[in-house]
């Protein structure tokens, strides 16, 4: 259960945005904890006012719909990692237009450590 929270962190932090309308429809119940896990996470680690927060949550929810839908797409392992990278570079920008720059640096410090992490499960 551990790797694959993990695992699942690992890539949704590696993910970008996609429409948000379909966030309420398409995550599955441990998806909707994860994202509010990772939620509260930001809101701790990078001391988010309270618009912040309102657009960090939105930003994390759409950035869950958009992992959901392509785990479940059928594409092949390439076009599911172009959109990957694609999904991912747009929720970075996006993380930067809220965040100041002291809490995008630890933000992406933060992926960075997940990725770690992540990398060192696969290896066990």
């Amino acid at each position: 259960m551990k790797k694959k929270i993990l695992k699942l962190v690992l890539i949704l932090t590696v993910f970008g945005l996609t429409n948000s309308a379909f966030a309420q429809s398409k995550l599955s119940e441990e998806q909707k904890e994860e994202l509010l896990a990772k939620y509260e996470s930001y809101r701790t680690e990078l001391n988010l006012s309270e618009t912040q927060q309102e657009k960090v949550k939105e930003i994390n929810s759409t950035y869950f719909e958009g992992l959901a839908s392509l785990q479940a797409s059928g594409g092949s392992r390439l076009s599911k990692l172009k959109t990957f990278r694609s999904l991912s570079d747009r929720r970075d920008k996006e993380m930067g237009q809220v965040l100041d720059k002291g809490q995008y640096k630890r933000y992406k410090e933060m992926q960075k450590e997940m990725r770690s992490e992540f990398k060192s499960l696969r290896k066990q």
